[in-house]
């Protein structure tokens, strides 16, 4: 089975309580020239609330999305089969933030039933009608006749009729004042770095690339010269860690002292006067050969 939407536009907001009030089918001609048979249609949307209604205890009679998308913006309510007009009346609770923002500003400007077809055959008139089998209600933002309106009720409790924003763009409605500042901000970063945006002059994109050429010129340059300045350092020879003369010990000198060395060491370094009088004598016999 194929699927199927119909775009209704939405009727009146409660913003109190977040209710949307609108139509979720009707027996009239749809964007495609097509007819929802209201008689065959009905059970399919008792069946698919009275199946919502039971897996969430109550709290739901239909599910209600955004855009056919994968976005939960709330439930429906009430949900009420009007045989005399033919049609199918809803009321929805929007309670994701974000989607309810939209339909206070007009963003969303009708319900769109989305679901299968059952059947679909030719009546008498010649005209093409169809069941159909919803599996859900979308908030939608198609684009409306200029004189389409809906009743709002405001926080107050007081009434006004608004007109549905014309041709709202998604990117739009999508990002906040905030979000949009962010977006320019990097456009502008990317212009700046050589990108070239279709709607700046191709000279003004060229100039872009040339001073960025000459960026990387001079980084290219910079790191030469620090290149060269490291290579100098590395070159040099290290200092010696003592000052004066070296000299090679021997093997018989290596670890060995003979027992009255040792005992002179021992009373040497039991001497801090004789220790301070060795090293100047030393510093001073070093001074003499430099």
């Amino acid at each position: 089975m194929s699927h199927f939407d119909m775009f209704i536009p939405i009727t009146k907001v409660d913003a109190m309580q977040r209710l949307v009030y609108g139509l979720a089918t009707a027996e009239i001609a749809d964007r495609s020239g097509e007819i929802c048979d209201y008689a065959s249609t009905k059970p399919h949307y008792e069946k698919w609330s009275d199946e919502i209604a039971q897996s969430s205890r109550g709290k739901s009679l239909g599910n209600l999305r955004a855009m056919h998308g994968a976005v939960a913006a709330g439930k429906v309510t009430a949900l009420t089969v009007n045989d005399e007009a033919k049609q199918i009346e809803i009321c929805a609770k929007v309670v994701d933030d974000d989607e309810w923002r939209k339909v206070q500003e007009g963003v969303y400007t009708g319900f769109s039933q989305g679901g299968s077809y059952i059947r679909r055959w030719t009546d008498e008139d010649g005209l093409t009608r169809y069941t159909a089998a919803p599996s859900e209600i979308s908030l939608v933002d198609l684009p409306c006749l200029p004189q389409a309106h809906f009743e709002m009720i405001k926080q107050d409790g007081t009434r006004e009729w608004r007109g549905f924003t014309p041709d709202v763009s998604k990117l739009g409605a999508r990002n906040s004042e905030a979000d949009l500042a962010r977006i320019q901000a990097m456009h502008d970063t990317s212009v700046e770095l050589g990108a070239a945006c279709d709607a700046a002059p191709q000279k003004m994109a060229h100039a872009d690339h040339h001073a960025l050429e000459k960026r990387f010129d001079a980084l290219s340059s910079m790191l030469a010269d620090v290149l060269t300045r490291v290579k100098k350092i590395e070159d040099q020879p290290l200092p010696l860690p003592l000052s004066g003369r070296t000299r090679s010990i021997s093997k018989q000198e290596d670890g060995r002292f003979d027992s009255d060395e040792s005992e002179a060491i021992e009373k040497m370094l039991a001497d801090p006067q004789a220790l301070s009088l060795l090293a100047i004598k030393l510093a001073q016999r070093r001074g003499r050969r430099l």
